[in-house]
């Protein structure tokens, strides 16, 4: 993916499963402005507390839940989409919390916290969501990449990839592509 960066990309629009952080945060570093689907789905939480309910403290790096205890930074987090920082609150701090049961569920111990470390790129790509450039971009890629991924299934045989390994895959998926290509060519050529 990476290696075609050097032609010229300004903006993608891409799949709602390109939609992860650590995808943001390289093509932010390139420069690269990436459109996805918004994504409608409110994170479900067992307890009443919430992240937004607990303060961050840049000047020791900790957070202060709504009953004045810390959590302090105890790990880094990998992921093969993600890097996070990992807080956690002292067993004996929520062990003996009044607060218990609207910050902990059930099977908790104790309340953690993860920090994504690119989510600033997340969330500078997500102010554009719904803009007209946004829409602009989505449809763009419905029109040319959805009916391209149809076609190739239905007529070029990427239902199935019949050979193992992903450099066959790659084989497989740029032969299909050069064939749509090669007809769409002909056929504007007339």
């Amino acid at each position: 993916m990476l290696g075609h960066i050097g032609l010229g990309i300004e903006a993608v629009g891409v799949d709602s499963a390109y939609d992860v952080s650590f995808v943001h945060q390289i093509l932010s570093e390139h420069g690269i402005e990436m459109y996805t689907p918004k994504n409608h789905e409110e994170p479900r939480y067992k307890v009443e507390f919430t992240r937004k309910d607990f303060l961050y403290n840049e000047s020791d790096d900790t957070f202060t839940c709504p009953d004045g205890k810390h959590l302090t930074l105890k790990r880094f987090q990998r992921s093969e989409y993600s890097r996070t920082r990992e807080y956690l609150a002292r067993l004996h701090d929520c062990g003996n919390c009044t607060l218990h049961g609207k910050c902990l569920a059930p099977s908790q111990t104790s309340r953690k916290i993860n920090i994504n470390l690119f989510d600033s790129a997340f969330r500078r790509n997500h102010e554009k969501d719904g803009s007209p450039e946004h829409k602009r971009v989505l449809v763009l890629r419905q029109i040319w990449c959805e009916g391209t991924f149809a076609v190739q299934k239905a007529g070029h045989n990427l239902t199935r990839i019949l050979r193992r390994g992903l450099e066959a895959a790659e084989d497989h998926c740029l032969l299909s592509a050069t064939a749509v290509n090669l007809k769409r060519m002909i056929h504007c050529l007339g």
